[in-house]
């Protein structure tokens, strides 16, 4: 009976400690929104939108290696008028009150110039006002 009592326990302590590891379609959708608003104000230099998306603890590595705070970004020059970047290839993973997205950004210059595609990971964490990205990392494929 101890053995019994002791593995149910066992189980039901397991089930308090996992959290799901997959995003609600909420959530998906949410943070799928996001980065697409990301990439919208950071073309249109709509640093309203920027302050409201990053978290103030916010720090990005570039393709480079450079890291840049949230002022640092807000601060930033836009992308070259003409350029695009498409969102491709997204995976949204939700762990509790954070979560990770992971994708392709193709990157063009300007329409004549050869697309550049860079992988990204950025995390997000869940506050009382809702979803904030809290780092961001790029990768040149």
């Amino acid at each position: 009976m101890k053995s019994l009592f002791l593995s149910a326990f066992g189980a039901l302590l397991f089930c308090f400690t996992v959290s799901p590891s997959f995003a609600t379609d909420q959530d998906e959708s949410t943070l799928k929104t996001m980065e697409q608003t990301w990439i919208t104000a950071i073309s249109n230099t709509d640093r309203v939108t920027l302050e409201k998306l990053l978290d103030d603890s916010f720090i990005e590595t570039t393709p480079n290696g450079a890291r840049r705070s949230k002022s640092d970004l807000l601060l930033a020059s836009p992308p070259p008028l003409g350029s695009t970047q498409t969102l491709m290839d997204m995976d949204i993973r939700v762990n509790g009150n954070t979560a990770v997205v992971t994708g392709i950004n193709h990157f063009k210059r300007d329409p004549d110039a050869q697309p550049v595609d860079y992988s990204f990971t950025d995390v997000f964490v869940r506050k009382p006002e809702g979803w904030r990205v809290m780092s961001a990392q790029m990768t040149r494929r």
